[in-house]
């Protein structure tokens, strides 16, 4: 019950703020395309950035495939996309422009490197299952940048109240903005258990 009202908590902040969380979501995926274009106009970008980062989906889980079962396939990609959005959230407490920083080099590189079929990358069969699992990430990893540029908008808005009362209401914030971080637990979770269950989807050989 008490998950339920945290994640009630969530929403409705969420509701609250809608216009910055689809202003958001709007900047990064127009980010993502953008890394889509520039791989078509250069398509050495995309094979040195597929080269560099070693990974067959967007989780970098497929690695694992051939090696554990959908459980295992599950926890790994989890626990790499949950300790990414921990690199997204405990610097931005301070820092809180580091979360859009390190969010729009998430988003460009998947633009770059899974969004279009080039040579070197992935099939477009596979594309279409990689699709739903970018959207899922994509989702959590917004919403947890939200919750890290949120304490600042509602700091600059309370700017005339003076300095106590900013630092209040930023604190408040910060406090209120961990419910939003169980909301992109619950889509990394999803995301986990799609790709763990599309695991054949994604291993189709082109």
């Amino acid at each position: 019950m008490r998950t339920l009202g945290l994640l009630g908590d969530a929403i409705s902040i969420m509701k609250r703020d809608w216009r910055l969380l689809a202003a958001l979501n709007a900047l990064f995926f127009c980010i993502l395309v953008i890394g889509a274009a520039i791989s078509v106009i250069y398509p050495g970008l995309h094979a040195s950035i597929v080269s560099i980062i070693g990974a067959d989906t967007v989780a970098g889980s497929m690695g694992i495939a051939a090696n554990s079962g959908a459980p295992g396939i599950a926890l790994s990609s989890f626990f790499s996309s949950f300790t990414y959005l921990l690199l997204i959230t405990v610097p931005s407490v301070a820092l809180p422009i580091w979360g859009p920083i390190i969010g729009a080099s998430r988003f460009f590189i998947w633009g770059v490197a899974y969004v279009t079929p080039l040579q070197g990358g992935m099939a477009a069969g596979n594309l279409a299952a990689e699709y739903v699992l970018m959207f899922l990430l994509g989702e959590a990893y917004i919403i947890a940048i939200f919750a890290c540029v949120r304490p600042l908008s509602v700091a600059v808005s309370a700017l005339g109240f003076g300095f106590r009362q900013v630092l209040a209401l930023y604190a408040r914030s910060v406090a209120e903005n961990l419910k939003l971080l169980l909301v992109a637990v619950i889509l990394l979770a999803a995301a986990s258990l799609y790709l763990a269950l599309a695991v054949p989807a994604l291993a189709v050989i082109p």
